[in-house]
């Protein structure tokens, strides 16, 4: 397997901008142009696909960070990005201005979102940086003339945080305090039956709810995906795996570019930033 590298795949252009709720914005762009050597725009990938975005920083290179595809329209070459209004940062500071014909660039989205053929059943749970993700899954899937019931549990800070989303018969949808999600989510991964969880939100809840899944329930991998969206530390954490040296560095490449199961990878990861104080 080879290394990802590092560069936009995509350039565009700010359309319109919309507040969808309270401390969440939605930038869709258009105008899409592939960098030379990359096809057009076309496939998204599964409805939790996320990519990296260069956003504009005054007087300073553009600062990449990671969204959720929110909505892909291709008839119009529109893309929506619902982004988190939170502390502060160049992707924040960005998204609360962002004006029509700012230039972005993207790199190619992937996802991971798969729930297995006959599931009884799926719980989706996540933090409000997981929205986006969730109200894609539930949108696209709502077309579907066959579908797995979700029980949906999404954590928010205030109600006004709260989206309508497209339920169907046999859902359920709960939304809690912060503190009370991973609890929650634990709860309902050890429903009895043949189920699909997928989890998204802080890092450390991550791993939690992953150490569940993996360790505790020792649930196969494909009926679980789990992934730790923001830290709450994420601007020291930089500094520090930046500071880490070349070694750490070089160990973490060779380990993201070996074969085999992505979750034997992430279990080898985090033995090497828990070592070297970086988990």
């Amino acid at each position: 397997m080879s290394a990802r590298v590092d560069i936009p795949h995509y350039r565009a252009r700010v359309v319109r901008t919309a507040e969808v709720a309270a401390r969440m914005v939605r930038v869709t762009v258009g105008q899409i142009t592939p960098e030379p050597g990359h096809p057009p725009l076309g496939d998204v990938g599964p409805a939790d696909s996320f990519f990296g975005l260069w956003v504009p920083v005054p007087d300073a290179e553009p600062a990449k960070r990671y969204y959720t595809v929110r909505a892909w329209r291709p008839e119009a070459g529109e893309l929506d990005i619902d982004l988190v209004l939170h502390g502060s940062g160049p992707a924040t500071e960005w998204a609360s201005q962002a004006r029509v014909g700012d230039e972005v660039a993207f790199d190619a989205p992937r996802g991971h979102y798969a729930p297995f053929p006959g599931a009884q059943w799926q719980v989706l749970c996540g933090d409000v940086t997981a929205l986006p993700a969730i109200g894609r899954i539930l949108e696209e899937r709502a077309a579907d003339a066959v579908f797995t019931p979700a029980h949906v549990v999404i954590a928010v800070d205030e109600t006004g945080q709260r989206q309508d989303l497209p339920l169907r018969e046999g859902d359920h949808l709960e939304w809690v305090c912060p503190d009370q999600l991973v609890a929650r989510s634990q709860e309902l991964s050890r429903r009895d039956g043949d189920g699909y969880v997928w989890f998204a939100a802080e890092a450390a809840q991550m791993r939690a709810v992953r150490h569940t899944l993996r360790r505790e329930l020792r649930r196969p991998p494909e009926r679980w995906m789990t992934m730790g969206y923001w830290r709450r530390d994420s601007e020291q954490w930089l500094a520090r795996l930046a500071a880490a040296g070349p070694a750490v560095h070089a160990e973490l490449e060779r380990i993201w570019s070996s074969e085999g199961d992505d979750e034997d990878r992430t279990d080898r990861a985090e033995l090497l930033l828990d070592r070297e104080g970086l988990l």
